[in-house]
């Protein structure tokens, strides 16, 4: 066999063994980012999965006696992303003319991960921020490449 050949055939079997990892998870998670007041570390991606599957990418938080909403963003990509940080960017449902427009009231950089497969972080909310009240949030989870936009997973999230 000869070099070129072990090469191509290195680079395919690469290849379907990357397709089998991310096939791992179930497909009623993919793409969505799940919330909960849970405080949730690095945990086993087929254990997320079965917490999630049956979940809904939506929930109601409480604000705490801080007067700050939290929670934990489990967000699950149909493929892994690239290197570089992660961006979350948060619309206000009820700005009709921002989801119009695709203009976020919120953006969010988080540097210094290394995203995989599977997102986890951890959300604080402060209405000193512009948040407020009564008010439900579209989360979608992505990365920026130059001036394009890349969602990988998206969620919402009521402010009660």
């Amino acid at each position: 066999m000869s070099g070129r050949a072990i090469v191509s055939w290195a680079c395919a079997l690469g290849l379907l063994l990357s397709s089998v990892a991310e096939a791992r998870l179930p497909s009623a998670v993919l793409g969505k980012a799940f919330f909960t007041v849970e405080r949730i570390k690095d945990a086993d991606t087929d254990a997320l999965a079965k917490l999630f599957v049956k979940a809904k990418p939506r929930i109601e938080l409480e604000r705490g006696k801080d007067k700050r909403w939290k929670a934990t963003l489990v967000a699950f990509f149909r493929k892994a992303p690239a290197d570089g940080p992660m961006t979350l960017w948060l619309y206000d449902k009820e700005d009709k003319a921002s989801l119009k427009a695709k203009e976020p009231v919120h953006v969010f950089s988080i540097d210094n991960v290394k995203p995989k497969q599977v997102f986890i972080y951890d959300l604080d909310i402060d209405p000193d921020r512009g948040f407020n009240k009564n008010h439900t949030y579209l989360v979608f989870i992505g990365q920026i490449f130059g001036k394009r936009h890349q969602h990988y997973a998206k969620g919402e999230v009521a402010l009660k």
